[in-house]
């Protein structure tokens, strides 16, 4: 095989890393089908090194550490082809090791990481200020309180972050010309601090802290540019603004929807309107136009089905700014359900692509009692529906903010009952069970590498990983520094089925001299 072709299917593995779409095709996105044609082009040389290979300490405990994944997912008491695909994302992981073990490619892959890094982190200051194609990478937003977090290219903030810290040291401590290494850390700095991830800004300080022991210069004038980034980036956080308002102001964006009536009868597929006034109580000014401007929609939630109804709703557009403390009056335009039923019309604002004050922001929206019949005459009443604002979540379910203590504990409950483990990537399909849910968020994780390895594969394959990590010669490099910041992320993290970050870490790890 041609050199630039093998070498042009890596550059094509890297560039997609930060860049992996939510389409895919036959199950696989653009991203997994590029690996997969390097790891075919790589046969040849892989098949030519096999004996380097075989006597490589390094590849010897990641294949140890591989097949006990294997096999615990073959053993695995339930979900036994969940626990086998995750099998095979290490599989995926310890092929790109193996590669570049053979390949001597280091310093090609720090050369093609650097560039991308730096690009993935314009990208997300980019994506951030509304320029960008998030619809390419993911579903939809994510806040903490009302503060968007920056997921950049990536699917979730988390990952962007740890993408981003672990790029950190590769940009770095590369070869590149000082001036470079400073613009491009600069970004990374910026986009990591707009992910607001604890965990990664804490993994990569530790990983400069502890390298600064030898280089006191080189980690200082990094941290330093860490904290030139933050100093530009803060004034974009709106409880900045708290700052110049005072602690009054808890919530930057708040406001108060008035209707002249909230119960209404009408009849299937009609155009309607109800008089909407909205008063702006937050300190944050509502734009009318531009990239960042609000609008006025509503959402169906069918009252029998406990489920938004899946339509396009008509969108009213303010008629103007409005500012702090002021009110707005507008005609809102709706469209009725053509199913005849019972539901709650929910009237409120939204910015971007339906990122509704209510999921983002914590507004509670204004809510039409509504019933819809093909036999009525349209009828509007005012009623008490103070019981449809005061309902809670039901009990026994699990949401997606199960403190990190309970996640733990049932890691340990885990591991108690099943020693050898659940098989892998099965923790968050069985962990509700363990804090008594009847159901639960199957998305969520650990919220820790080494406990999802314990609950996964057992005591044998948290041995076998940190052998793996044991037998690596681990060096103040680029490489080193970069898995490190995966592992120390990994105290409060977990990214073992996260295919651009466990690619990364598998690649780092088996550049020893780079």
């Amino acid at each position: 095989m041609p050199e630039w072709l093998w070498k042009l299917l890596l550059a094509a593995v890297i560039v997609q890393i930060p860049f992996e779409t939510r389409d895919e095709w036959l199950g696989l996105s653009n991203l997994q089908w590029t690996f997969a044609a390097l790891a075919v082009a790589s046969i040849p040389v892989l098949f030519k090194k096999r004996e380097t290979l075989a006597h490589d300490r390094l590849v010897q405990a990641a294949a140890v550490f591989v097949t006990i994944q294997w096999a615990m997912a073959l053993i695995a008491p339930e979900f036994h082809m969940n626990a086998i695909k995750a099998a095979i994302r290490f599989t995926a992981g310890f092929a790109l090791l193996a590669i570049i073990r053979a390949s001597s490619s280091e310093k090609f892959v720090t050369k093609m990481w650097v560039l991308m890094g730096s690009l993935a982190a314009v990208y997300a200051l980019v994506d951030y200020a509304g320029l960008g194609f998030s619809g390419l990478f993911r579903a939809g937003e994510f806040y903490i309180g009302q503060v968007r977090r920056s997921s950049g290219s990536f699917e979730y903030p988390n990952t962007a972050a740890a993408y981003f810290a672990m790029s950190l040291p590769i940009v770095w401590w590369s070869s590149f010309r000082l001036l470079l290494r400073f613009v491009s850390a600069f970004f990374l700095w910026a986009a990591l601090v707009l992910t607001f991830s604890k965990g990664a800004l804490v993994a990569v300080s530790l990983v400069i802290v502890w390298v600064g022991l030898k280089q006191r210069k080189t980690a200082a004038l990094l941290f330093g540019i860490g904290i030139l980034a933050y100093g530009i980036i803060l004034p974009l956080n709106p409880y900045f603004a708290e700052w110049i308002y005072g602690p009054v102001a808890l919530n930057p964006v708040a406001a108060e929807y008035r209707t002249p009536w909230n119960d209404l009868l009408e009849r299937p597929g009609q155009m309607d309107a109800v008089p909407l006034t909205i008063h702006n109580i937050g300190i944050s000014t509502w734009r009318s136009s531009g990239l960042w401007r609000d609008s006025i929609g509503y959402r169906w939630w069918d009252m029998d089905k406990e489920s938004f109804t899946p339509t396009m709703p008509v969108v009213t557009q303010l008629p103007r700014d409005i500012a702090r403390g002021e009110a707005v009056e507008v005609s809102a335009a709706f469209r009725t359900p053509d199913a005849p039923g019972r539901y709650l019309l929910v009237f409120e604002l939204f910015s971007h692509n339906f990122d509704w004050f209510s999921s983002t922001k914590g507004v509670i929206p204004m809510l039409i009692r509504t019933e819809i019949r093909p036999d009525i005459e349209r009828r509007t009443q005012v009623s008490d529906i103070s019981a449809l604002y005061r309902r809670g979540q039901q009990p026994a379910v699990l949401t997606a903010k199960v403190p990190r203590e309970s996640l733990w504990m049932a890691a340990l409950k885990i591991f108690e009952s099943h020693p050898f483990g659940i098989g892998p990537d099965n923790y968050r399909l069985e962990y509700g069970k363990y804090l008594g849910a009847t159901r639960w968020d199957t998305r969520v994780y650990s919220n820790n590498l080494y406990l999802e390895l314990l609950t996964g594969s057992g005591i044998l394959g948290l041995v076998a990983f940190v052998v793996m990590l044991c037998v690596r010669a681990w060096r103040s490099n680029a490489a080193s520094l970069g898995a490190g910041v995966f592992l120390f992320h990994g105290v409060v993290d977990v990214f073992l089925m996260a295919t651009p970050i466990y690619f990364a870490f598998w690649m780092f790890l088996g550049m020893e001299d780079q």
